[in-house]
């Protein structure tokens, strides 16, 4: 009983948390750290910063600090602006400029293990696929380690040897792997031989982050919205074949492409249409908060998916989404409720819910009130993600 005692008083307490990650999480993880902080628990950040991952999405750095290191986040002006939203003090980057492995990353990678070690943590949670020698390193914290998997499997054109690698490296140690919809868990352990019982899920919240940018007064237009890195995997093709279709019954209606990639597929068809708008380019944030604020609703048109922070990030300012049946997203939209599940690879049934949507003022006006409930209390509250991710923590 004693034992017992001694274990639930331990569990009672306020952790300390070690919370790494990488800049293109930076969205998704501001709220979680933000609603742990809240609840007394003592978190520390690391983010590791390279010159590819500069501009993904809040990290919009404009010059890298050409010296390798361990810094104060604040010491970059762009992450300093957040200190309006959350206590900045305990977030580090994990700084690499040249962006290149060779001897100055392994001293780095070395600093960055003494420096976890050194702190004692109660709860290591390492975000995503470390490379190969931190994937060694982890091995003296299994015991604390939590590690996130946003993929299951690497969407097309995204696999490597590293990945494949670091992962079944993971799973001969890591007892607890937390993904972020429950379609992914068959596929990662299948994947990768992973005991079931390893296997933990939580989900995202909406990027309440977005709230800071734009113009906070901007109405509704008449355009639909897609957004993101372009891929394959996205079925943007999809999107505009179902556009031809729209646009015959409700010629006024626009499509707004915006996101920076290359096709996969001949855009010639499309570049004279003036209901097509392609925005090749990186959106700044105060760009994609007012695309979205002014949107009817955005398109999700992929072929495969796990997750997509274009869900919750449009939740996050009220704004419904048409998507379609692929990977997380069913457990994302409430289907009818915060937005519309379609086939994928079928581009008249995703033309058949844009136009009941544009057609259906009463029924657009109702999602967008079922997104503001659940941002409070639902899915999307990252107060209850976060006692999710504690419950996960004490196991």
């Amino acid at each position: 009983m004693r034992i017992i005692t001694i274990i639930s008083q331990k569990y009672n307490n306020n952790m300390k948390i070690l919370y790494y990650s990488k800049p293109c999480f930076g969205d998704c993880d501001f709220p979680l750290l933000k609603a742990m902080m809240e609840q007394g628990h003592d978190v520390k950040v690391i983010y590791n910063l390279t010159p590819y991952s500069l501009r993904t999405t809040i990290f919009n750095i404009s010059k890298q600090i050409p010296k390798i290191g361990i810094f104060k986040a604040t010491e970059y002006p762009e992450l300093k602006a957040f200190e309006d939203y959350m206590p900045m003090d305990n977030i580090y980057i994990s700084n690499e400029p040249s962006g290149r492995f060779g001897l100055k990353s392994l001293w780095l990678e070395f600093k960055t293990f003494k420096f976890i070690r050194k702190q004692e943590f109660d709860i290591i949670h390492y975000v995503e696929d470390p490379s190969p020698l931190f994937s060694l390193l982890l091995w003296f914290f299994r015991k604390k380690l939590v590690v996130t998997i946003h993929d299951g499997r690497p969407h097309t054109g995204d696999d490597s040897w590293k990945s494949q690698f670091v992962r079944r490296r993971l799973k001969s140690y890591v007892k607890r792997f937390l993904l972020l919809n429950k379609k992914e868990n068959k596929l990662f352990e299948k994947g990768y031989g992973v005991n079931p019982e390893y296997i933990y899920n939580s989900h995202l919240g909406y990027y309440e982050m977005l709230h800071m940018y734009g113009n906070k007064t901007l109405k509704k237009q008449n355009y639909i919205l897609f957004f993101g890195r372009i891929s394959p995997y996205k079925g943007i093709e999809y999107l505009l074949k179902a556009m031809r279709i729209v646009h015959k019954v409700l010629p006024e209606t626009r499509v707004i492409i915006a996101g920076k990639g290359e096709y996969n597929f001949d855009l010639e068809p499309y570049k004279h249409l003036d209901y097509i708008e392609f925005r090749n380019k990186f959106i700044e944030l105060d760009e994609l908060a007012d695309l979205i604020r002014g949107a009817q609703f955005t398109v999700c048109p992929y072929t495969e998916a796990t997750q997509s922070g274009v869900v919750y990030s449009s939740f996050a300012l009220n704004t419904p989404v048409v998507a379609t049946r692929v990977g997380g997203l069913p457990e994302m939209i409430d289907d009818g409720e915060t937005g519309i599940i379609v086939p994928p690879c079928d581009e008249q049934s995703l033309a058949e819910a844009i136009m009941d949507l544009l057609g259906d003022s009463a029924k657009l006006s109702n999602l967008t009130n079922n997104i503001r409930v659940s941002a409070d209390s639902g899915k999307g509250s990252w107060s209850v993600i976060a006692d999710e991710y504690l419950d996960i923590y004490k196991k």
